[in-house]
C-alpha cells in the first residue's frame, strides 16, 4: 500500500466539452474524428520555444498568474501564492451561514440510494446494413413511442408518445460526434459482466450533529452548475436540510448529452427539457433515498494502492497519457462505511481516466468500465478462468479524478487475469479494465486503515472564469449551451460562475475541480516520476512540437498542498469547463484557434474555457486549503 502525504493531521481530521476522443490516439479503438466548432479568434498567449529536456530540481524557473474572483488574472511568483483575502462563502460546521453549528461528540451518520438515469422516453433502431450509422433509408426504426412498446409487446396498452408517426425520437449519446442515436442498452448478453449496466445517480449523504452533505455521482459527460443550482432549489420541497450538495459527473461517454453538444447537428442541442427534468427529479430522489437511508457510521476503512504495481507494464495495462509530458496520477483511493451492526452502507472509490473504452462506434447505452468497477467491488469479480475476489456489499460510488491530459483507455493493449489481451474497443475490455480497477479497490479498502470517530467538514468558494474561447462564446449565444454569460455585452469580457469546494471526511481530503484537470497540475511529475509504465518516455520522441519543461510550473502542486492523508481530486465536480491545462504549455493554432489544433499534443486547447483556468483552480483550491488549515 502506498500512502501520499507523511503525517496525518488529527485537528484536521477532527473536521469538452465538443468530445474527448483524441484523433492521435492510434490502435484500432480509436477511428473517429473530433467534431469541430465554427471558426473564432483568440488573444492567445505567447508560447516558449519547444524542447525535449526534462526539468530537475534546480532549473526550473517561471511564474504562475494568480486570479481575482472575477477571473482577470494578476501575476504572483510560484504556484502556492496567497490565497485571496476573503473567506469561502460557507461552510460547516460553524459556517457564518448559520444552521451547523459545531457538535464535537455527535457521530457521523451515512445512508446511500442509487436510481437509473436512463432515459424515459427514446426510440431504439436497427442497424440493418451494420456501418454504424443511423440511416432512415437502410436501417429499422422500431416506432413503439417513448415507452419503447409496440402492440404485441408484454405490458403494451395503448399508443404513447411518437409511436407510429415514422420518426426517431433520439436518444443523442455524448462524448465523441454529432448524430450518434443510440439503439438499445448494454445487457448481459454483451462482454464480460454485463448484467445491469446502465446509467446511474448514486447518492451518498453525511450527517454529523448539523452539518450534512450529499455526494451525488451521475453517468454522465458532464452536468452544468446551473443544473446543480436548479437542484437545490428543488431539494426545500423534500423537506431535505441539506448544507451542501455536489453534483460529479462521470465523464462517462456511452450516455445521454447532458450538455447540449452533441445532438443532430452543431446547432441542436441533444439535451432535451423532458430529460433535463428527468436528470434533476432524479438526483433529488436519489438525495432523499440516501437521507432515508442514514445509519450511524459504526466502522470507516480507508486505504489506497499503487495501480502500476499490478502489471509489468504499470499503468501502460489500464491507460495512456495521449498528451505530452507522459504523466499518470497511479493512485486509486477507496473508503467503506459499514453501520454500528456491520452492514455496509457504501464504498467510494477514486480514480481518474475517461470511461470512453467503447469508443464511438458503440451506440449501446453503457457506464462503461466505470460499471464492471463497481460491479466487483459490490458483488465481486468475475473471470472466465482466474479467480475472483468477493465484493463489500452495498453500493459502489465511483469518483472520476484527474482526467485531463488525457488519461484514456482508448489505444490501449488491455490483459486481463485470464491472459486474454484486447485492444479494440469491445465490452471485453472494458470489464476488464473495470474489474481489475474493482479488485485494486478491495485491495485498498482491506490494506487499509480502520478510522475511529471520522468527523466531517466542508467549505466551498463561488467564483467567476473569463471565456476565453470563442467557440463556447458562441454556443452561449446560441443557447445550445443553456448557461448565465456575464458581461456577454463586453467582447472579451464574457465570464461565466462556477464553484470549488474542499471536503474532509476523516483522514480524506476531497477537492472538487469544476473540469477536466490535468494530473501534473495535481501532482506534478515533470521530473518523469510519475510516469509509472514500462518503457513510456516523458516526450514522445516524434513530437515535433513538445512542451518547454524548462518552463513548467514548480511545486508544490495541489495535492502537496493539501492536509491530509488521503488526497481526491473530483473531477468534473459541481460542474464541466473542459480541459484545465497548465499555462505554460497551453497553445493555440495560428489560424482558426479554438478549431484547429496547434502542432503537437494541444487538443485539449480546443475544448477548454481558456488558458487562464489552470491559475484559477490553483487560486481558490489555495483559498480552500488555507481555510482548512486556519
Amino acid at each position: 500500500m502506498t500512502v501520499r502525504g507523511s503525517s496525518r493531521i488529527l485537528a484536521l481530521s477532527s473536521l469538452t466539452l465538443v468530445g474527448c476522443l483524441d484523433p492521435t490516439a492510434g490502435g484500432d479503438d480509436a477511428s473517429a474524428t473530433a467534431a469541430t466548432m465554427s471558426p473564432g479568434t483568440t488573444d492567445s498567449p505567447g508560447t516558449a520555444a519547444p524542447t525535449s529536456e526534462p526539468p530537475t530540481s534546480t532549473s526550473i524557473t517561471g511564474t504562475t498568474t494568480s486570479p481575482t474572483s472575477t477571473g482577470e488574472p494578476t501575476t504572483t511568483d510560484g504556484t502556492t501564492g496567497d490565497p485571496p483575502p476573503e473567506p469561502p462563502d460557507l461552510w460547516c460546521p460553524g459556517g457564518p451561514q448559520g444552521g451547523c453549528e459545531a457538535q464535537p461528540d455527535a457521530p457521523l451518520e451515512a445512508g446511500a440510494a442509487v436510481l437509473s438515469i436512463v432515459p424515459n422516453c427514446w426510440e431504439k433502431w436497427v442497424d440493418v446494413d451494420m456501418d454504424n450509422e443511423w440511416k432512415p433509408a437502410d436501417d429499422m426504426l422500431l416506432d413503439c413511442g417513448c415507452d419503447q412498446k409496440c402492440p404485441g409487446d408484454p405490458g403494451y396498452t395503448k399508443p404513447d408518445a411518437g409511436e407510429g408517426d415514422g420518426e426517431l425520437q433520439a436518444l443523442f449519446m455524448a462524448g465523441f460526434g454529432h448524430d450518434r442515436p443510440a439503439y438499445g442498452v448494454r445487457d448481459a448478453t454483451h462482454g464480460l459482466v454485463g448484467g445491469d449496466d446502465g446509467l446511474w445517480a448514486r447518492a451518498v449523504a453525511f450527517r454529523q450533529g448539523e452539518s450534512t452533505l450529499a455526494i451525488v455521482a451521475i453517468d454522465t459527460v458532464g452536468y452544468f452548475n446551473n443544473d446543480v443550482e436548479a437542484i437545490r432549489e428543488l431539494l426545500p420541497a423534500q423537506d431535505i436540510d441539506l448544507d451542501y450538495l455536489i453534483v460529479h459527473a462521470t465523464h462517462n461517454h456511452e450516455g445521454p448529452d447532458t450538455m447540449g453538444l452533441w445532438g443532430e447537428d452543431l446547432f441542436t442541442s441533444g439535451y432535451t427539457p423532458e430529460y433535463r427534468q428527468q436528470v434533476r427529479d432524479t438526483i433529488v430522489e436519489a438525495i432523499v433515498g440516501a437521507f432515508k437511508d442514514m445509519r450511524e457510521v459504526g466502522s470507516m476503512r480507508v486505504g489506497e494502492v499503487d495501480v502500476s504495481t499490478y502489471h509489468p507494464k504499470g499503468m501502460g495495462n489500464l491507460l495512456r497519457d495521449s498528451r505530452d509530458p507522459w504523466i499518470a496520477d497511479e493512485t486509486i483511493s477507496a473508503a467503506h462505511l459499514s453501520d454500528t451492526e456491520g452492514m455496509p452502507i457504501a464504498t467510494l472509490v477514486n480514480y481518474g481516466c475517461h470511461p470512453e473504452t467503447l469508443a464511438d462506434d458503440n451506440y449501446l447505452v453503457t457506464s462503461d468500465f466505470v460499471h464492471a468497477l463497481r460491479r466487483t467491488v459490490e458483488t465481486g469479480s468475475e473471470w472466465q478462468t482466474a479467480a475472483g475476489k468477493p465484493g463489500l456489499g452495498g453500493p459502489a460510488i465511483y469518483i472520476n479524478g484527474a482526467v485531463g491530459g488525457m488519461m484514456t483507455t482508448l489505444g490501449v493493449n488491455v490483459e486481463n487475469p485470464d491472459g486474454e489481451t484486447y485492444q479494440a474497443a469491445s465490452f471485453e475490455k472494458a470489464d476488464s479494465v473495470g474489474q481489475m480497477l474493482g479488485e485494486m479497490a478491495l485491495d485498498a479498502v482491506a490494506m487499509g486503515e480502520e478510522i475511529t470517530g471520522p468527523a466531517l467538514r466542508f467549505a466551498a468558494k463561488r467564483f467567476r472564469a473569463g471565456v476565453r474561447n470563442t467557440n463556447f462564446k458562441l454556443m452561449f449565444d446560441l443557447q445550445v449551451l443553456e448557461r448565465e454569460v456575464f458581461n456577454a455585452d463586453m467582447p472579451g469580457k464574457e465570464e461565466i460562475e462556477t464553484e470549488m469546494a474542499l471536503v474532509e471526511l476523516g483522514p480524506i481530503q476531497m477537492l472538487t475541480v469544476p473540469g477536466e484537470l490535468l494530473p501534473e497540475l495535481a501532482i506534478g511529475g515533470y521530473d518523469g516520476s510519475h510516469i509509472n509504465a514500462d518503457g513510456v518516455p516523458l516526450l514522445k520522441p516524434d513530437n515535433v512540437n513538445p512542451p518547454d519543461l524548462r518552463a513548467a510550473p514548480p511545486g508544490p502542486y495541489i495535492e502537496d498542498r493539501m492536509g491530509l492523508t488521503y488526497r481526491w481530486i473530483v473531477g468534473l465536480g459541481n460542474d464541466e469547463l473542459g480541459y484545465i491545462i497548465p499555462e505554460y504549455d497551453f497553445q493555440l493554432a495560428e489560424t482558426m484557434p479554438w478549431i484547429n489544433e496547434a502542432e503537437g499534443n494541444h487538443y485539449e486547447e480546443t475544448n477548454s474555457l481558456g488558458p487562464d483556468m489552470a491559475a484559477l483552480v490553483d487560486q481558490f483550491a489555495d483559498l480552500l486549503i488555507h481555510w482548512s488549515k486556519s
